[in-house]
């Protein structure tokens, strides 16, 4: 007996959470999915200036600042999702932005 038998479904995104200090050189993280997702993966981000999921699965990160979330659905019918958290920060010290 497996998983699918018993009425069971696992999947999952990882890294949940991705925080990374904002460069001028592109930026990726790429996404591993672990367990049976139903169907073909969708990827949707609240903010894609801040970051964005391509085709691969890799969150490209952009040149803004702030949080944005991704939303990883399973299957068309986007009844099952998995959430990545994502912050982009200001770098400072080193002479890079400092506040003044």
């Amino acid at each position: 007996m497996d998983y699918e038998d018993l009425g069971f479904h696992y999947w999952d995104v990882f890294p949940k959470k991705i925080k990374v200090t904002r460069s001028w050189w592109s930026l990726s993280v790429p996404l591993s999915i672990r367990g049976m997702p139903r169907g073909e993966l969708q990827y949707e981000t609240v903010d894609s200036s801040i970051a964005w999921v391509d085709w691969e699965g890799r969150v490209r990160l952009g040149w803004r600042t702030g949080a944005t979330i991704i939303m990883v659905y399973d299957s068309p019918a986007r009844d099952s999702v998995r959430y990545v958290e994502v912050e982009v920060v200001e770098e400072y010290g080193g002479g890079y932005g400092e506040p003044s």
